[in-house]
């Protein structure tokens, strides 16, 4: 897995990127010549970098178990882009059930 870096392949996933939204998470993907995956949080809602660390640290776990087995094996690489947009701390078992459901409705978008 490789990190989804650089202004130009995020400004590229966020202008020509298809999205899917499933509150509080948004799985934005653009097809690429390879893997790529990041995360993110907003400052808006969490202003402490220990708290947009702690949610970052817990998408990452959650995605690993969830939704990077079958993201790695579509038939062309995308990059993806993973953004919290709750407003409070999740809970682990939450976060991880959100995570099933994102799963769940990626897999009936075409990729």
């Amino acid at each position: 897995m490789n990190k989804l870096k650089g202004k130009k392949n995020i400004d590229r996933l966020f202008e020509e990127g298809v999205s899917v939204n499933l509150f509080p998470l948004r799985l934005l993907f653009v097809e690429d010549e390879v893997f790529s995956f990041g995360v993110s949080v907003g400052k808006r809602n969490f202003k402490l970098a220990v708290q947009r660390n702690r949610i970052k640290r817990q998408m990452r776990a959650a995605a690993k178990l969830y939704l990077l087995s079958f993201l790695e094996n579509t038939k062309n690489p995308h990059s993806y882009m993973l953004i919290y947009t709750g407003k409070e701390m999740p809970e682990w078992n939450k976060l991880t059930e959100e995570f099933k459901n994102l799963a769940k409705k990626v897999s009936s978008k075409k990729l």
